[in-house]
């Protein structure tokens, strides 16, 4: 989504909204808790997170006791306990339910931290929402939960997303990438650097890496252990995750139901917004869920398509918006790079003035941002109003790629075909973000190829990264 104008304006949040949004933080002690206050009031701002206690508590009796008026909610609950504390936190873990993150630091007391210290603490606790992955190895598949096998060198990070590589189209570039037999529908670890962890079992399969730039991703193969994954099985095995975090979403939505009398969401085409679409859906109906399309003028005919498709499917409103990077190109302008991406504030301009023209009374905007997508709207709020009357939230701000994948597919909504020979993100055919494995792609696969090969500026745009490709030093 392309909100970075839109998200300049920060007014602060009315109680009603302010209290018990998504998060809540429980630690040992009130001093324990003030400390936390305090990372939350210099990082957290807007994000309404709310800190409670465990009185004190020594024993795990005691902490159970205080917990257990929790274990329903339609929250997450992140326990901070410091390093002395460890065995209770151990017990926790084994017996709280899926929606508590339990989280030991690396000092004796969470007060002992420095702010910068704590807040860092924080961030690896909330990444565990999206990042925790075992394998079950009775059923041969991957759940979205703790309980099963650890993944080997499996870690957190608030950078670090997972997802799925559906499809035997993706299975098969994948193995001649890597060097060797990938599984149906691995895991993939995105990490820093264009690296991935590929995962067809318990073990790690092998790397892929990734540079953002040029055309040429290489991989390794590490084990012959492999499994293929089931996604009807991968569905019905994490069909309970997904019903914990979908009732936590619209949760979330469902404060703002009586506030909001226009209700927008900007869908790409893509796995998240069309996500936080179907959400606000089942929140606020059709007759008050209006969704902004913005057509670049470059987009893959596979997403147009798609878009058509999903439209009569969910039975909901479009307005589409033409934002003409084509006719910018035609004028002679460069094809945008990641140092010039001047692309970026042509679509932030086109939806604004969507939104503008479409919004009536109190106007709420669904937006599909996630957490792993970037450091930048890792930092955004849940919610924040840009106006008295102009609210923006991310309901699926703490999902992976990889929930909203299953969720979807749940949900019977089908993925755009681009993710199913591998594509990560979604953009137009010229976008400068899309990286050298989505480059591969559009270079090899005939259906792809076959559908851009006419398409205007799909050759310079290919030449462009084969020109960067010769740059890179491998």
């Amino acid at each position: 989504m392309y909100f970075r104008k839109l998200c300049e304006l920060v007014i602060k949040l009315p109680r009603y909204i302010r209290s018990k949004v998504m998060l809540r933080v429980i630690v040992r002690s009130k001093r324990d808790a003030d400390a936390v206050k305090a990372v939350i009031r210099k990082f957290y701002q807007g994000w309404g997170l709310n800190v409670e206690t465990l009185k004190g508590a020594r024993s795990i009796d005691k902490a159970m006791e205080i917990l257990e008026k929790y274990k329903h909610s339609s929250e997450f609950i992140i326990v901070i306990l410091g390093r002395e504390d460890r065995e209770i936190a151990s017990t926790l873990e084994s017996q709280t339910p899926l929606n508590f993150i339990i989280h030991t630091i690396p000092f004796a007391k969470v007060r002992n931290m420095r702010i910068e210290q704590l807040f860092h603490e924080l961030e690896l606790a909330k990444s565990k929402i999206r990042l925790t992955v075992t394998w079950d190895s009775i059923r041969k598949v991957f759940i979205l939960q703790r309980g099963g096998i650890p993944l080997e060198d499996l870690k957190f990070n608030p950078a670090f997303d997972v997802f799925f590589g559906l499809g035997e189209k993706t299975k098969a570039y994948l193995s001649t990438i890597i060097g060797g037999r990938i599984g149906l529908n691995p895991l993939l670890v995105r990490e820093f650097g264009g690296l991935h962890k590929v995962y067809c079992g318990p073990r790690k399969t092998g790397i892929l890496r990734i540079p953002d730039e040029g055309i040429e991703p290489w991989g390794e193969k590490f084990t012959n252990e492999v499994y293929d994954v089931e996604l009807s099985k991968l569905i019905e095995s994490n069909s309970h995750v997904l019903k914990l975090y979908e009732s936590v979403s619209l949760k979330f939505l469902k404060r703002f139901r009586d506030w909001a009398d226009t209700v927008i969401i900007p869908w790409s085409g893509g796995k998240d917004s069309t996500a936080a679409l179907l959400l606000a859906l089942k929140v606020f109906g059709s007759k008050k869920v209006t969704a902004i399309y913005a057509n670049t003028g470059l987009e893959f005919p596979w997403t147009l398509e798609y878009v058509e498709k999903v439209t009569k499917l969910l039975n909901v409103k479009v307005y589409t918006v033409y934002v003409g990077l084509n006719e910018e190109l035609r004028r002679g302008r460069s094809l945008p790079t990641h140092s010039n991406r001047w692309c970026t504030g042509l679509k932030i301009n086109a939806i604004e003035k969507a939104v503008n023209e479409l919004a009536q009374g109190n106007t709420l905007v669904v937006i599909g941002d996630r957490d792993a997508e970037s450091e930048r709207r890792g930092r955004r709020p849940l919610a924040k109003f840009i106006a008295s009357d102009r609210l923006i939230v991310a309901p699926i701000k703490l999902w992976s790629a990889a929930h909203v994948q299953l969720y979807l597919t749940l949900n019977n909504i089908p993925l755009n075909p681009l993710y199913t020979i591998g594509f990560y993100r979604i953009g137009c055919y010229i976008c400068p973000a899309l990286r050298s494995w989505e480059v591969y792609l559009m270079m090899r696969d005939s259906e792809l190829v076959n559908s851009l090969i006419s398409q205007p500026f799909y050759r310079d745009f290919i030449n462009l990264r084969k020109s960067k490709n010769k740059e890179l030093t491998f």
